[in-house]
């Protein structure tokens, strides 16, 4: 057997040590787009409507709103499990991971973005369930938006200080808030503004424009599963005007038929749902029918805040109507303590 020289010996360990760094210097970066496999390289370029990653030297190219989250190389470990809280929608926990890091003294500005983004996101979204300050989340979200106007997630930003908005019933701003997402290249995105426009409109009882902009959006034919979401939405959005204008009749039957074609995994459109099963019950002045509406979303759906709390303030207001004050204290309790933020 042969063995190598002192000299040979030293250069074949300074050509391992050069591979070993190499290999640790090489940026590693994982993009996962929806419904496929992380694609690993090089991020190249992120904005607001297209991202780019270099993958063994050549550029691949994803939209923006196609890309559900974005792993990069020094992620600190708070961030990565904030991340992934987030996109399970536990946003207390997220907030606990990401409030101890510093980021002022994070590796990439990238991973810095990042983590200021979900950070806002967590505060925002816990706000919206009653449990923060809706005028300093909004602020937080603002700065963000402000730091970072070419972020990819900036829609995502611009949609949640529209819901921020529109929980502090500054429905002005909530409308020009979501108007952004007209801008987006996507075409869910730009659906989605009208859509978002229209149920602001609702919300000011301009029964003629809501719906004309909400036909617009059922009267599509959808072609993904988020236009198809969008398009039933907007029905029962169209159902609650129709309920208000007097004609309970042809409302109850329009929702009746999205219950007959409930997606069960999207509770919170099958909370819309029902809640606009209530207000078509109580367009008939069938208190009842209303009530076990209303409770369906109270006792079914209690996971989606906006939701929960609009059927939980028909139901204070119902069961003292049907001669139940215990009930509705109840309701009032609930609404109380789960939303001191959003219950008046």
């Amino acid at each position: 057997m042969k063995f190598l020289s002192r000299r040979h010996c030293y250069c074949f360990g300074l050509l391992v040590a050069t591979l070993i760094s190499g290999v640790a210097q090489a940026q590693t970066d994982r993009v996962y787009p929806q419904g496929g496999d992380a694609v690993i390289g090089r991020i190249k370029s992120l904005g607001k409507n297209e991202i780019v990653i270099s993958v063994a030297g050549k550029d691949q190219s994803f939209p923006a709103n196609e890309i559900t989250r974005i792993l990069f190389q020094g992620d600190p470990p708070e961030l990565t499990r904030g991340r992934e809280l987030v996109m399970e929608g536990q946003y207390e926990q997220a907030f606990d991971e990401l409030k101890q890091l510093n980021i002022a003294e994070l590796s990439r500005d990238v991973i810095k973005a990042d983590a200021e983004f979900y950070l806002a996101e967590t505060q925002g979204q816990m706000a919206l369930s009653g449990q923060g300050d809706l005028n300093k989340a909004t602020s937080g979200v603002i700065a963000f938006a402000q730091a970072h106007p070419d972020s990819w997630h900036f829609y995502d930003a611009t949609r949640l200080l529209g819901d921020l908005a529109k929980a502090l019933g500054n429905y002005e701003k909530a409308a020009q808030f979501y108007g952004y997402l007209r801008n987006a290249p996507a075409r869910e995105l730009q659906i989605e503004a009208v859509y978002q426009t229209g149920m602001i409109q609702l919300l000011q009882d301009n029964l003629g424009p809501a719906k004309a902009a909400l036909s617009k959006v059922a009267g599509l034919k959808p072609n993904t599963a988020g236009e198809k979401r969008l398009q039933t939405l907007s029905q029962a959005g169209i159902a609650v005007i129709t309920a208000k204008q007097g004609q309970g009749e042809e409302a109850l039957k329009a929702v009746n038929d999205l219950i007959a074609t409930l997606n069960p995994i999207d509770t919170q459109t099958a909370a819309a749902i029902y809640n606009a099963q209530g207000a078509s019950y109580q367009a008939l002045g069938d208190e009842e029918g209303a009530l076990l509406a209303y409770l369906h979303t109270q006792l079914m759906y209690s996971s989606h805040a906006a939701e929960h709390v609009e059927a939980l303030k028909q139901l204070v207001d119902l069961w003292t109507k049907v001669g139940k004050p215990d009930r509705a204290a109840q309701a009032r309790g609930e609404l109380q303590q789960r939303y001191p933020g959003l219950s008046s």
